[in-house]
């Protein structure tokens, strides 16, 4: 149980959880338009959860290096000796193959999705991007948001506006997630020589730009519900949640606190959450 327990840190299954829910949430929402197919949707599921997990489980192999120089990570299971690189090389690759096999099953172009979701994600961002640009999250973002393709074409056959629109939220929403974390551990990201933009941004302009891209995400999120005739309970909570997350964007300009930065970035991944979580119940119960 250990071993397995070590596993699935490896995995980093908070990060799991929330790219699952964003496809699950994709295939309830496709499913409530064209009707439920209960068995695709839990292949998918599971097809997902095993991609996400050896995308992540790649990244920690290909991280290893600099996750034992930086604090934050240095007592992740490669760096601190728990998981020998070779092994969680193979269990990323085969963790990876079988969700990608088991999406190919339902459709072809699912399997493709989760495919390009690892690719983006360990290769392009964590291989490459990384190490190399201060823009490497931009590059990296498109992953988070290929398990609503991948789940929405299973269920469909076919891509639609809706989809697209919640992988532009995802989209919008990984640099401030990401951002916020890189600049309240930046000296961390600094001494791994990593450029994050927070890292090598001056302080004000970093507060501007998550102010800036707040503003932008929270609104995309309200333009969802007016363009697909939404019911108030979608456009109030949004406002509601968004004018939270704009508040402390604008604190962070005025007081520059980092401390502001971290909880900016522990409320984003609920935003997500409850934003997903409410476009659900809009498609299935109030639609």
């Amino acid at each position: 149980m250990d071993t397995l327990r070590k596993y699935i840190i490896l995995s980093k299954p908070r990060l799991v959880y929330l790219l699952f829910f964003t496809g699950f949430a994709a295939m309830v929402i496709a499913g409530s338009l064209y009707g439920y197919d209960w068995l695709k949707i839990i292949v998918l599921s599971v097809a997902i959860i095993l991609g996400v997990m050896g995308s992540n489980a790649m990244t920690n192999f290909i991280d290893r290096k600099i996750d034992g120089i930086m604090d934050r990570t240095k007592k992740r299971a490669i760096p601190s000796g728990k998981i020998k690189p070779r092994d969680a090389l193979i269990y990323a690759v085969l963790m990876v193959a079988a969700g990608t096999i088991m999406a190919g099953i339902i459709n072809i172009w699912s399997g493709i999705f989760i495919l390009l979701g690892f690719l983006d994600s360990a290769i392009i961002y964590n291989a490459v991007a990384k190490r190399r640009t201060p823009l490497n999250i931009i590059l990296g973002a498109p992953a988070g948001g290929l398990p609503v393709f991948a789940g929405w074409i299973g269920i469909t056959g076919k891509l639609e506006l809706l989809p697209v629109m919640l992988f532009l939220l995802i989209l919008i929403w990984t640099p401030i997630h990401i951002w916020s974390l890189a600049y309240f551990y930046r000296e961390d990201y600094r001494k791994a020589g990593i450029p994050m933009l927070p890292v090598i941004m001056k302080k004000k302009k970093v507060y501007i730009l998550l102010a800036v891209l707040n503003f932008v995400m929270v609104g995309f999120s309200i333009y969802i519900g007016y363009l697909y005739s939404l019911s108030l309970i979608y456009l109030i909570s949004s406002a509601v949640l968004g004018i939270i997350i704009i508040f402390f964007g604008l604190k962070l300009i005025v007081r520059e606190e980092e401390k502001i930065a971290w909880v900016l970035f522990k409320l984003t991944s609920p935003y997500l959450a409850i934003i997903f979580i409410i476009l659900v119940i809009e498609f299935t119960v109030i639609k």
